[in-house]
């Protein structure tokens, strides 16, 4: 028999393309090329380019933040969780600056999720939900909740190297997202799968 499951999915990254957007602006305002990243501390990249904390600068541009484009296959995604009968929940963490931008994003795309639960920055994710499941793209989101027994599944990042802990599973893409969560749901997701990082390492 299927579980009817409490899935949480992070926002920027794993639903809206946050990384894939700010890259585009900076192109777009600088006329460069942004190299890849290869680790997180993303103003090592992008604050010589622009010449300030991209922070600060992605503040005074809060207006890009909501008309970034959706995640390949997010939406799509989504949906098919919702019809496979599960309780859907976006939980993102955000600046108090930046909230807007969540309501804005999601009146455009409409992702059909249950409930949106906005977090400040230093509030762990795991003390604002009782999901089944955590989707995120940074694996210190998603420890806990394996530590808790809950799954966790690191989303569509290339910095990720060596195993994960037991209950942190990887995807690379969307179509594999829904997969894992459908294993779950038949009690078939298997707890010893592990790629992707050190378990302390980031």
């Amino acid at each position: 028999m299927t579980d009817k499951l409490h899935i949480g999915f992070d926002l920027d990254d794993v639903i809206l393309d946050f990384e894939g957007g700010v890259i585009h602006a900076v192109e777009i305002e600088y006329d460069v090329v942004v190299p890849p990243f290869t680790k997180w501390e993303l103003h090592d990249v992008l604050d010589p380019i622009i010449g300030k904390s991209w922070w600060k600068w992605m503040r005074e541009r809060d207006w890009l933040w909501p008309n970034f484009p959706a995640v390949k296959g997010a939406i799509g995604g989504i949906s098919q969780l919702r019809n496979d009968g599960h309780y859907l929940e976006i939980i993102t963490s955000k600046p108090e600056w930046a909230e807007f931008s969540v309501w804005k994003w999601l009146g455009k795309w409409r992702p059909p999720v249950h409930r949106v639960t906005i977090v400040n920055m230093d509030t762990p994710k795991i003390e604002a939900t009782d999901a089944d499941i955590m989707i995120d793209d940074k694996p210190a989101n998603l420890f806990p909740f394996a530590e808790d027994g809950r799954v966790g599944i690191l989303f569509k990042q290339h910095r990720h190297k060596g195993k994960l802990p037991v209950g942190v599973h990887r995807a690379d893409n969307w179509l594999e997202v829904v997969r894992m969560v459908r294993l779950e749901a038949d009690g078939e997701l298997v707890k010893e799968e592990s790629w992707g990082i050190e378990s302390m390492g980031l």
